[in-house]
């Protein structure tokens, strides 16, 4: 397979190699050890064909995945529309509040944690608007090889010099509302919204301009997302178990502040590396946070305009000017949202990931409506076991999501 198919995918992994990884992988394994490995690894599997939409239709149809909501009906549409933009501003603000944490503890330039992120944002959103696809597709690369070289190396050296615990672990109970609340922060975003396949899919019609005007073949593509998906799954389980081996019953835990979190987290990477590694790895997270961020800022813009574009296709809609009108209004929500929530990290952070894990059934009875359509049966079709994989997958998250509502207004 020519190396120039790979981008989509990678895009894929740089958005999700984010909060939803070094933050809530990494507080799972501290919390509760090795016990959510488990239902880390399910949930990746579970929706492992609601991501994988996003390639396929769009390979089939030369459309993007909007286009196939529009085949359910324009309310299906206008629902993916609203969670949207009830979700974006405040997606894009916790990975930028990540993302400033990471740079006020390797810059040492004590910032408001606002004014970081709107520096942050003010540089992506010109990068955006001058390089766009093609300098995504050529940063991401390099940021996703550092950080998996350094955190599987760390994670070697961990095992091999694990830590006695000095406080009895902390056990994860099925039956405790606190410990059902954490878990699905931590699978909403795990290894990243259920809407990221939309912007797998407007990634992937972009990749058409690399590749001389032409989408690669189902198989070509299938490879390049398969190699992003699961390779974030292996870091998500990674994270995880540095977590659990350098913190769980150790007597620390997490700071909810961004600055001394980002601090933690970078000692928890490097400790068993050696002090000389710790701004090694500071740079490496840094810049996987900056590639979480730009991704983010660069897929709501676009996402949204394609979708105006499905939505009112008689209309004459400048695309490249309304994308970037909504790239400035985007950085400037979400940098007005973190002056007056940066203080708490952990709390934006899990109310981010619950608002995606609960509509995660939705959409993701929506893609499985979309592989069932006659344009995708007909080109690039499901497999049968594939297929009542979907259903099940629809089946877990809706009833789990249900089992959450239980317990929150049961209390």
């Amino acid at each position: 397979m020519k190396l120039k198919y790979f981008g989509p995918g990678l895009l894929y992994a740089g958005a999700a190699v984010g909060v939803s990884h070094l933050v809530q992988s990494t507080r799972a394994g501290a919390l509760y050890g090795f016990d959510l490995v488990l239902a880390v690894l399910l949930v990746n599997i579970i929706k492992y064909p609601f991501f994988e939409i996003g390639t396929r239709y769009t390979i089939a149809t030369g459309k993007p995945l909007q286009s196939g909501y529009q085949s359910i009906g324009n309310w299906a549409l206008w629902v993916f529309m609203a969670i949207t933009l009830g979700t974006m501003f405040i997606i894009v603000a916790v990975v930028t509040l990540v993302t400033a944490g990471l740079f006020q503890n390797l810059f040492g330039i004590n910032l408001e944690l606002w004014q970081w992120s709107g520096m942050i944002l003010s540089v992506a959103t010109m990068v955006l608007m001058i390089g766009k696809y093609k300098v995504l597709d050529s940063v991401i690369r390099v940021v996703i090889i550092l950080l998996t070289i350094s955190t599987l190396v760390s994670l070697v050296m961990a095992i091999m010099g694990a830590p006695e615990p000095v406080v009895t672990p902390k056990r994860f109970d099925f039956y405790l509302s606190a410990d059902i609340v954490f878990l699905v922060a931590l699978l909403g975003w795990m290894p990243i919204p259920i809407e990221a396949a939309v912007w797998q899919s407007d990634w992937t019609l972009e990749s058409k301009e690399k590749n001389g005007g032409k989408l690669p073949n189902l198989s070509h593509a299938l490879i390049d997302f398969r190699v992003g998906y699961w390779g974030t799954t292996i870091l998500a389980l990674a994270f995880l178990s540095l977590g659990a081996i350098m913190m769980h019953g150790s007597g620390e835990e997490f700071s909810p502040n961004a600055v001394a979190f980002s601090d933690q987290l970078v000692r928890l990477i490097s400790n068993n590396l050696g002090s000389w590694a710790y701004p090694f790895i500071a740079l490496a997270a840094s810049l996987t946070m900056v590639s979480t961020t730009v991704t983010c800022l660069d897929a709501y813009p676009r996402v949204v305009t394609r979708t105006l574009g499905v939505l009112y296709p008689n209309r004459s809609i400048n695309r490249d000017q309304f994308y970037r009108y909504l790239l400035f209004i985007t950085a400037i929500v979400s940098t007005s949202i973190l002056i007056f929530f940066q203080e708490n990290m952990r709390t934006m952070v899990d109310f981010a990931t619950t608002v995606s894990f609960l509509t995660a059934p939705v959409l993701a009875f929506f893609h499985y409506k979309i592989t069932q359509s006659k344009e995708v049966r007909d080109v690039a079709p499901v497999g049968a076991f594939l297929s009542r994989f979907s259903v099940m997958g629809i089946v877990f998250l809706g009833l789990f999501s249900i089992y959450y509502i239980y317990l929150v207004f049961s209390k």
